[in-house]
C-alpha cells in the first residue's frame, strides 16, 4: 500500500510544470502593485528564488527514496523549507510595503481579479497537494489478537547467541588404570560415547547404560562424542604392569629347626607381596624364607607393586623332596659315648623356642613309659612304671604335640624309635 501511494504521488509530480496563463500573471502582476507598488528596485529576484526553492522541493520530494521513515522526514524538510520560503517572502512584503495606502477602487478591482487567478494557481499546486497526500499515511499496524499460538515459530537468534540450547553431554573423568584392570565407564547421556585404544579400536558405550572395559594394551585411550565431524573427547592411561622376577634356593636348609628355602625378588618395586601354596596368608619383603613341612611340589607368587601403583604377578613352582619330622632320628644306643646317639629327642625341639609336651609309648599294650615337656630332658630308655631298661632291638612309638606351631606347620607330629 506504501509503495503505491508513493509511486503515486512520484507520477503526480513526474514532469510536471506550471501551465503559463498570462492572464493570471497579469492579475498577480496588478495586485502586487497595489500591495507592493513597484520601486525603482524591483523583488522579482525574491520571488524568483522563492519559486526555485519550491521546484528544488518537488524535484528532492520526487526522487526521495521510498523508505517510511526517510519518506516522512523528506516531507518534514519540505514543509519547512516551504514555511522558510513563504517567511522569507512575507518579510520582504513587510520590508518594502511603502504604499500601502494607495486608492481603494483600484486595490478592490485589482484584488477582485487577483483573488480569482491565485484561487487557479493555488488549485494546481503541486507541492500543496503532495503535502496534504504524505500527511494522510499512518503506520501500518498489525493486530495478532488472533494469532494460533499453537503455530510453531522459530525463535529470534542474535549474532554469538544460539536460540536452542544444547543438552549438556557428560564425559566422566577416568584416572590412570592399570593394563588388565577392569573398570566401569557410566554413560547418563542420550548419546553413545566411545572408547578409543592406542591402536584405534573402538568401544562403543550406549546411552543410558554402563559398560566394563578391561584394557588389553597399555598407553592413551580417549573417551568422547563426535558432532558435526568433530570429536569431543577426554583421555586417560593405561599404565604398564611391573614385571616381577625371583630366585629360589632349591638346596634345603634347616633355619632354627625349621626346613627353609630361600627365595629373593631380583626385580625393583614398591611393595613385595608373596603367596604360598597350602599356606595361609601372605607373606612380606623383598627376601623371604619358605617353610614346606611336607614333600611335593608347591607354587610360590611374587607381586610387586610399583611406583605408578600397577602392580605385577610372577608364579614360580618349589620341588620338597622329603617330609619335615622335627630332624628326629630313628635309633639311639643307650651305652654310647656320644651324647647326640645315646638318647632320645627330636633335633629340632632342641633348636626352636615352642611349647610342647611328648610321649613314648610301648606299642605291646599302648601304655606311655615316658613323657616331658623339656626339650633338654631326653629320653635314655628308661620305663618309667619300673625304672628298667626297655628291651633292646625293639621298635616305640613317640608323639609331640607343639602349642605353637609356625604358619604352615602341623601341631602334631609322631612316628618309631628303635633302642638299640
Amino acid at each position: 500500500m506504501k509503495n503505491n501511494l508513493e509511486n503515486s504521488i512520484k507520477e503526480s509530480v513526474k514532469g510536471y510544470e506550471l501551465p503559463y496563463d498570462p492572464s493570471a500573471w497579469k492579475a498577480m502582476s496588478k495586485k502586487l502593485d497595489q500591495v507592493m507598488p513597484v520601486s525603482p528596485k524591483s523583488n522579482l529576484k525574491w520571488y524568483l528564488g522563492g519559486a526555485a526553492t519550491i521546484a528544488a522541493i518537488v524535484t528532492t520530494i520526487a526522487l526521495w527514496p521510498s523508505d517510511k521513515s526517510t519518506s516522512n522526514e523528506s516531507v518534514k524538510t519540505a514543509q519547512n523549507e516551504v514555511s522558510n520560503t513563504n517567511n522569507t517572502i512575507n518579510t520582504e512584503n513587510t520590508s518594502t510595503t511603502t504604499s500601502k495606502n494607495n486608492s481603494d477602487n483600484t486595490n478592490t478591482t485589482t484584488n477582485d481579479a487577483s483573488t480569482n487567478d491565485v484561487e487557479v494557481v493555488n488549485d494546481v499546486n503541486p507541492v500543496k497537494q503532495i503535502l496534504n497526500e504524505v500527511n494522510v499515511i499512518t503506520p501500518l499496524k498489525v493486530n495478532n489478537s488472533n494469532q494460533n499460538t499453537n503455530q510453531s515459530v522459530n525463535p529470534i537468534s542474535y549474532t554469538g547467541i544460539s536460540p536452542i540450547t544444547s543438552k549438556k553431554i557428560e564425559i566422566a573423568d577416568i584416572n590412570n588404570i592399570c593394563l588388565g584392570e577392569s573398570i566401569s565407564i557410566v554413560n547418563k547421556n542420550d548419546v553413545n560415547l566411545t572408547v578409543f585404544d592406542p591402536n584405534g579400536t573402538k568401544t562403543i558405550i550406549k546411552s543410558n547404560k554402563t559398560t566394563s572395559i578391561t584394557p588389553e594394551i597399555d598407553g592413551k585411550y580417549t573417551i568422547g562424542y563426535t558432532e558435526n565431524g568433530q570429536l569431543t573427547s577426554k583421555s586417560f592411561n593405561v599404565v604398564p604392569l611391573p614385571k616381577p622376577d625371583f630366585s629360589i634356593d632349591d638346596q634345603n636348609s634347616y633355619e632354627n629347626g625349621l626346613p627353609s628355602i630361600n627365595v629373593s625378588a631380583t626385580t625393583s618395586g614398591y611393595s613385595y607381596t608373596w603367596d604360598l601354596e597350602n599356606q595361609k596368608g601372605s607373606v612380606f619383603g623383598k627376601d623371604i624364607s619358605v617353610h614346606y613341612f611336607n614333600k611335593g611340589s608347591y607354587k610360590v607368587s611374587l607381586t610387586i607393586q610399583g611406583v605408578n601403583g600397577c602392580k605385577g604377578t610372577e608364579t614360580k613352582t618349589i620341588q620338597i623332596a622329603d617330609d619335615y619330622n622335627l630332624l628326629a632320628v630313628n635309633a639311639f644306643d643307650p651305652s654310647s659315648n656320644d651324647n647326640r646317639l645315646n638318647s632320645f629327642m627330636p633335633f629340632a625341639l632342641t633348636q626352636r623356642n615352642v611349647d610342647f609336651s611328648m610321649i613314648i609309648i610301648d606299642p605291646k599294650d599302648g601304655a606311655v613309659i615316658f613323657e616331658t615337656n623339656d626339650a633338654t630332658n631326653h629320653w635314655t630308655g628308661t620305663d618309667k612304671r619300673n625304672g628298667q631298661m626297655v628291651p633292646a632291638n625293639k621298635a616305640y612309638i613317640w608323639k609331640v604335640v607343639i602349642q605353637n606351631p609356625v604358619k604352615g606347620e602341623k601341631s602334631e607330629y609322631k612316628s618309631t624309635i628303635i633302642r638299640l
